[in-house]
């Protein structure tokens, strides 16, 4: 199948920069990774396991001697590691050209699954995490301008909504779905980061820091490994179909490319990509200017900003 590819001669060079991925150490982050490096940046690989961060090196040099890669430990379901991450990078780099807010978590709903400050999980490391993160990163993003903030987001931003006086989903009852198909939780976490991204780009106004969100696709990666054995067992006969409907992780990576060096893209700011092209509005999820900055104005209260 064929989707949407990066035009290669069209992009702002990466040679230099100083370029931030969250979760780069498998699945999209890591193909993301490796195609900065191919381009000579300087990639921080922010990742909570920094055994598979350091492998995800490995790999990459296997393929290139380019750009210089550094592992740096984050866990986005802890307030404190965000911090304290954002403390160490400040201290080793003045400056951020491009962020990537890419890694992410699809857990079984009923798990109940919480973060270090009990937020709900999907919410806490897909959405918070990354808004904490994002707004302490904001001096040195400044400091690069001309720079970019890429905020992975998911077509399954459309397939829920968001209850803004109770984002937690505390109060709600998650309806059961298929085990393949995205939860409630997840999607919610989702929308949270188109939501984010939309008002990212107002509060960055003539700042020269300029946002983007994406949907991968549907990608061929390890975010679903907590399906139970048994929807696996019956995905097997037909694995070779679905495997040829989705994205490889390389696939997956290019509308992230596209967001973060398209000279397309220079003059925008808070829109929604995918397939290396802009999101037509008509056929995603509605985004209300009052719900995203009710959205981040919660947001900042839970994370203590």
């Amino acid at each position: 199948m064929v989707w949407g590819t990066i035009d290669k001669t069209n992009e702002i060079t990466a040679k230099g920069k100083i370029v931030l991925i969250t979760g780069s150490n498998s699945g999209v982050g890591r193909a993301t990774a490796l195609e900065f490096a191919l381009r000579d940046a300087n990639v921080v690989l922010a990742c909570r396991n920094l055994d598979k961060a350091i492998d995800t090196v490995n790999w990459i040099r296997m393929q290139t001697s380019l750009g210089q890669l550094i592992c740096m430990k984050l866990d986005l379901a802890s307030l404190q590691s965000v911090r304290k991450f954002a403390q160490d990078f400040k201290a080793k780099y003045d400056r951020l050209d491009i962020l990537i807010n890419n890694a992410g978590v699809m857990m079984p709903p009923e798990q109940k699954n919480r973060t270090n400050e009990g937020f709900e999980i999907h919410m806490g490391v897909n959405h918070l995490g990354h808004f904490l993160l994002t707004n302490l990163l904001l001096e040195p993003l400044k400091k690069a301008a001309p720079s970019r903030v890429i905020n992975v987001s998911s077509m399954a931003h459309s397939w829920c909504t968001l209850d803004l006086n109770d984002i937690m989903s505390d109060k709600q009852d998650i309806k059961p779905k298929p085990e393949f198909l995205p939860n409630d939780l997840y999607s919610r976490s989702k929308l949270a980061n188109a939501l984010f991204n939309k008002e990212l780009a107002k509060r960055l106004e003539g700042t020269g820091v300029r946002t983007y969100a994406l949907c991968p696709g549907v990608v061929s990666t390890d975010l679903g490994q907590n399906l139970k054995s048994l929807t696996i067992l019956l995905m097997k006969p037909i694995e070779p179909i679905v495997r040829y409907m989705l994205k490889t992780p390389q696939e997956g990576a290019e509308t992230t490319m596209y967001c973060a060096l398209s000279k397309n893209l220079m003059s925008e700011s808070g829109e929604m990509y995918q397939n290396c092209g802009y999101w037509d509005p008509k056929n995603r999820a509605t985004l209300k200017d009052e719900d995203a900055k009710k959205l981040w104005e919660q947001s900042a209260k839970l994370v203590g900003l």
